[in-house]
């Protein structure tokens, strides 16, 4: 009797053995299934927060993105005529579109790099041209020096103002706010008044300004 409850009392031991046995493998499983089930789950974030970005750099590029302008080209150009650019062009663009400069354009005059604005005139002058006709809204894109022309101090633009022998943008907005201030010039020796244009420079310039 005593060994028959002693088989029993092994059974039950091997049985406990096996059931734990069985509760740690069923642990391990568990694990491995959380384990992988995180790192499946993990790209689906990313992938999301990708999308997100994805979506902010698109509203970015459409918030930035350029606007049409049209620019009338005209002078030594092969095709003269309007164009429509976009407001990040350039002048070298505006003259590749007009299929580019004649052989006798002279590019010594020509700025280029200069960026183009709604309404802009382009003009190309051709060699041994004296100057080059000036924009009336300031923009034109090539400015000669000149001692044919008379500059009205009173309505000259920025532009024309540096048609002047010595006098170059910032002496010319000076100019046009003395001007403004003063209420006009009453005469050309006035200039003399602006700062930086003495007696010398007025020399030069007497012969070529009006009022």
């Amino acid at each position: 009797m005593l060994a028959i409850f002693e088989k029993a009392k092994e059974k039950i031991y091997d049985y406990k053995v096996w059931l734990l046995m069985g509760l740690v493998i069923l642990g391990i499983f568990v694990c491995y299934l959380t384990s992988h089930s995180t790192k499946e789950t993990v790209p689906s974030s990313i992938s999301s927060v990708s999308l997100g970005s994805s979506s902010a750099s698109s509203h970015y590029v459409a918030s930035t993105s350029s606007m049409v302008i049209i620019v009338d080209v005209k002078g030594a150009v092969k095709n003269p005529g309007v164009y429509n650019v976009t407001d990040k062009a350039r002048v070298q663009t505006a003259i590749t579109q007009a299929g580019g400069v004649l052989d006798n354009a002279d590019m010594n005059q020509v700025n280029l790099a200069q960026k183009l604005t709604d309404g802009q005139v382009i003009y190309i002058p051709l060699k041994g041209e004296q100057s080059a006709p000036i924009s009336s809204n300031n923009n034109a894109s090539s400015i000669a020096k000149t001692s044919d022309v008379m500059v009205n101090l009173n309505t000259a633009s920025l532009t024309e103002l540096q048609t002047l022998d010595g006098i170059g943008a910032k002496k010319a907005e000076q100019i046009i706010d003395y001007r403004e201030e003063r209420g006009g010039f009453k005469s050309i020796e006035e200039i003399k008044e602006v700062s930086g244009i003495g007696e010398k420079r007025f020399e030069k310039l007497k012969d070529k300004v009006t009022i």
